[in-house]
């Protein structure tokens, strides 16, 4: 079995990791964590003047790549505290597109994302990407959406 969890480093993608591990070690699965470096930052440039546009650049990639870091880190410090070897995927573009590449490319039996409580307008507002990755993944791939955890 293939599980790929999607993480962002954000808190509620923590329960979808420990949830894709529990199911890794119950299930002796090949569990696979995608972090997407989504650069729509870049998208800014246009609107800094002139001379700040190349350190602006050179500043949002230095924090992507430290979040995709930091996501890694964190990832692998929960795989080894419970005792699972898991792999670990970076892609680059719109979160969305690049998860469904992922998914047509590597076809885990699996997909586990997390998923925020939003009201109806935070749902609006953020694209809702588990329930517009359930739409289009088809029925090759199961999917599992996990609530962000309650602190």
């Amino acid at each position: 079995m293939k599980i790929l969890v999607c993480i962002d480093g954000e808190p509620h993608t923590r329960g979808a990791i420990e949830r894709a591990i529990s199911l890794g070690l119950s299930r002796s699965a090949d569990v696979t964590a995608l972090h997407v470096v989504d650069p729509w930052l870049k998208q800014f440039y246009n609107e800094i003047y002139a001379q700040g546009r190349r350190q602006y650049l050179e500043y949002v990639d230095a924090c992507l790549l430290e979040q995709a870091g930091q996501a890694h880190r964190e990832f692998d410090g929960i795989c080894r505290t419970e005792g699972l070897r898991a792999g670990f995927k970076v892609r680059h573009g719109e979160p969305f597109a690049e998860i469904l590449k992922e998914v047509r490319r590597e076809r885990p039996d699996l997909l586990v994302t997390g998923r925020r409580r939003l009201s109806a307008w935070g749902r609006f507002r953020s694209g809702n990407l588990p329930a517009r990755l359930r739409k289009r993944i088809g029925s090759q791939t199961a999917m599992l959406s996990v609530d962000a955890l309650r602190s």
